[in-house]
């Protein structure tokens, strides 16, 4: 799986009618839930928390333990053998001494000197050499010190191991017996001293040489392997520094975060590609957002960054835009990046740029913020943000010059932004939908988006347009603006009631997008018609004139909800003017009735209010002909209806309405034939079930719709008035 930076639309997923949650009943919780461990689907493993995940450096530190164990243990033999010489020999046998091994062990101490200043030299040339502007500079000075030290250790072994064999070291013959041992031991840690070294050169040859460590730790973590150079000679020189212990205590994402802090220019951009490699990396992506999460200089670091305008600094802004896109991913970290002061207006910085990944970068992270409510009051406080959001929802927004791929991911992140915010729930919802539609260009670039016919627009975009409308049209102004917008409600309609030529070309996967965008348009369109007059004019004449399509719609599976819930309101809150086209309504009684004997749940809670309307343009004439056409009696309809009440002794957050559309039901055919429905009821106990109803009725039954548990747009008649 690549947790790389990724903008693709998620699959779209068409659920069940009977189960899709919508707008008309009430949640508990905001539907767009926000997950601690964003980054994981459910086919993704989570990767064990063991040694080999959770440290990318460690091959890295334990390398320069054991090139530093050498290398120290090389260095206090060469002081025991310098200090051997200069107290033991020199300062015991000076005279004694014959000239061969005098010079031998003066050259023998200017050798080990040589090698010492070049090794202190070469660690630092070895810094230098990860810095672009002095990198080949730095190489031929780091080889030249290099080969120094590999020829003065190589003399070293050969002058010792010369004297030590040839065992004829002259001088005066009574202080000869000392004077050999004291020789032979100068000699042997001037070569064993030497050898050490040569095995340490050997085995930094071979691992970083020949095995090409830090190359393949660059390769598994998908780091620069300058940075993996600098990091590691840095845990080298650690290590021979203090304790030998010291560099088994860095790890990258530390490291990368002093890194950002420091002031070089070349440093926070390494830190900021470090951090970026290893939050994209699959294996050390959960380690790393942690770290980084829990440091709060790291991660205001990190903010600043994003509101850097200068040319040069466009990469480490971006590194940082894509670092701080993960860690928005999940909730605990989101809600201490929008802690810091100014996070909002540092991410809003990302907009102002050319169209390009960083305007891509600021809307996903924009996106991610708004899971959480309060962010989704601090966006909308924010100067001028929700117009450069709105802005990118067009598709034809940018330089002509711009990719058109590029456009249609700037519309689909503006887009699921805009859908964060219109769903917000309680008064800041209420605020941020008032905001969002007085902008001019809301409504009309999303109506664009909608008209677009080609698959990859529909495909992507189309679901998170109407979905944007049927938040919006939850508050009464919102549904007139979206309502007297030229073009929209046509397109709805378009999209709710497809052609069969076009329902049908794009296969199953384009199928199923398109029942899935046709689901939602029908929740659109219920809700514009909701208490709007105008509304239900403009979707009556959108089909023509007549409802006959609706009614059609009552046999289709994906579209049976939205065409009883559209039919109902429409009926409802049309006026007297479309009485005579909604008299087509009555043509799908059988199909009503039927439904209400066989189904459960939403479908049922639907249609009984969709049934309560219909009456009002039947005769009683007609009502028994359905009846007796669903073959239907009229004592088993007053019996379910008398049931219904009686299986919900209490409201239910799945089907609020359910109980009030039975009353409403049993009301419209006791009116409809007095005679007749009166003695069923009474027979059948519904005087007794209305007792209970009215006990136990609370707010939940009283409204239309609903913003997560808040209740909008109240119903002008109770449900103890209906009873």
């Amino acid at each position: 799986m690549d947790r790389r930076a990724s903008f693709a639309a998620p699959s779209i997923r068409v659920k069940i009618p009977d189960q899709l949650p919508t707008l008309f009943e009430p949640q508990k919780t905001m539907a767009h839930g926000h997950s601690s461990q964003a980054g994981h689907t459910p086919g993704s493993v989570i990767p064990a928390d063991d040694d080999a995940n959770a440290s990318p450096e460690r091959r890295l530190t334990a390398l320069a333990l054991q090139l530093a164990l050498l290398e120290k243990a090389a260095s206090r033999l060469g002081t025991l053998a310098f200090i051997w010489a200069t107290v033991v020999l020199l300062g015991g046998f000076a005279i004694t001494l014959g000239r061969t091994d005098f010079w031998c062990i003066t050259g023998l101490l200017l050798i080990e000197g040589t090698r010492i200043l070049g090794r202190s030299h070469e660690l630092e040339w070895q810094h230098q050499s990860t810095w672009h502007r002095s990198r080949r500079a730095s190489a031929v000075v780091r080889r030249a010190f290099y080969w120094t030290q590999l020829l003065s250790a190589s003399a070293c072994v050969s002058l010792s191991l010369v004297r030590l064999l040839h065992q004829r070291y002259g001088g005066a013959e009574e202080a000869r017996t000392n004077r050999y041992a004291a020789l032979n031991i100068f000699y042997a840690l001037a070569l064993a001293e030497a050898l050490l070294f040569l095995v340490e050169k050997a085995l930094w040859e071979y691992k970083v040489g020949h095995r090409r460590v830090l190359d393949s730790v660059a390769q598994d973590s998908r780091l620069a392997s300058v940075a993996v150079r600098r990091f590691f000679y840095d845990s080298y020189s650690r290590c021979l520094n203090g304790s030998v212990f010291d560099g088994l205590h860095m790890d990258l994402v530390s490291y990368a975060d002093d890194l950002l802090t420091a002031g070089s220019h070349d440093e926070q951009s390494m830190g900021a590609g470090i951090l970026v490699a290893l939050a994209e990396s699959d294996r050390y992506a959960d380690a790393t957002l942690r770290k980084i999460g829990t440091s709060a200089p790291t991660i205001e670091r990190l903010i600043e960054m994003l509101s850097w305008k200068s040319a040069s600094e466009r990469e480490v802004r971006r590194s940082a835009a894509v670092v701080v896109s993960m860690l928005t991913g999940r909730k605990l970290i989101a809600l201490r990046v929008t802690g810091i002061p100014g996070a909002i207006e540092s991410v809003a910085s990302l907009l102002y740029a050319d169209l390009d990944e960083l305007n891509l970068l600021g809307l996903s992270i924009l996106n991610k913020l708004a899971h959480d409510h309060d962010n989704c009051d601090r966006i909308g406080k924010t100067r001028g943000l929700l117009d450069k959001i709105i802005s990118y929802s067009s598709i034809d927004h940018g330089p002509a010059t711009t990719p058109r791929d590029m456009r249609l991911k700037a519309v689909k992140q503006s887009l699921r932004v805009v859908k964060r915010l219109a769903g917000t729930t309680g008064n800041t919802g209420k605020l941020l939908r008032r905001e969002l539609t007085d902008i001019v260009f809301t409504v009309s670039n999303i109506r664009e988006v909608l008209q677009r016919r080609d698959l990859k627009v529909r495909s992507e975009l189309h679901q998170l347009g109407v979905e944007i409308l049927t938040s919006l049209a939850m508050e009464e102004e919102a549904r007139e603006i979206i309502g007297s917008t030229g073009g929209v409600v046509n397109v709805l309609v378009a999209m709710f009631l497809p052609s069969e030529f076009s329902n049908g070309a794009d296969g199953a996967r384009g199928c199923l997008q398109v029942d899935a965008v046709r689901v939602e348009a029908g929740e659109a369109l219920a809700m514009l018609a909701l208490e709007s007059k105008r509304n239900c004019g403009a979707i009556i004449m959108a089909m023509g004139g007549g409802v006959g399509r609706l009614v059609e719609a009552l046999n289709d599976p994906v579209a049976i909800v939205g065409a009883a819930r559209i039919l109902r309101n429409l009926c409802s809150y049309s006026g007297d003017e479309w009485r005579l086209p909604l008299r087509e309504v009555t043509a799908g009684a059988t199909k009503v009735l039927k439904t209400i004997m066989a189904e459960k749940g939403k479908i049922l809670n639907i249609f009984l209010g969709l049934a309560a309307q219909m009456l009002r343009f039947m005769e009683p004439c007609e009502l028994r002909a359905s009846l007796a056409t669903a073959r239907v009696a009229e004592g088993v309809l007053a019996r379910t209806l008398v049931q219904v009440l009686r299986e919900y002794s209490r409201p239910s957050m799945d089907v609020p309405r359910v109980r009030r559309y039975a009353i409403e039901l049993a009301v419209a055919l006791m009116r409809s034939d007095p005679a007749r429905y009166v003695a069923l009821f009474v027979e059948f106990g519904l005087e007794g079930e209305l007792r209970r109803v009215a006990g136990t009725t609370s707010q939940l039954e009283c409204f239309n719709v609903f913003s997560g548990s808040v209740g909008l747009s109240r119903r002008a008649s109770s449900v103890c008035s209906l009873v």
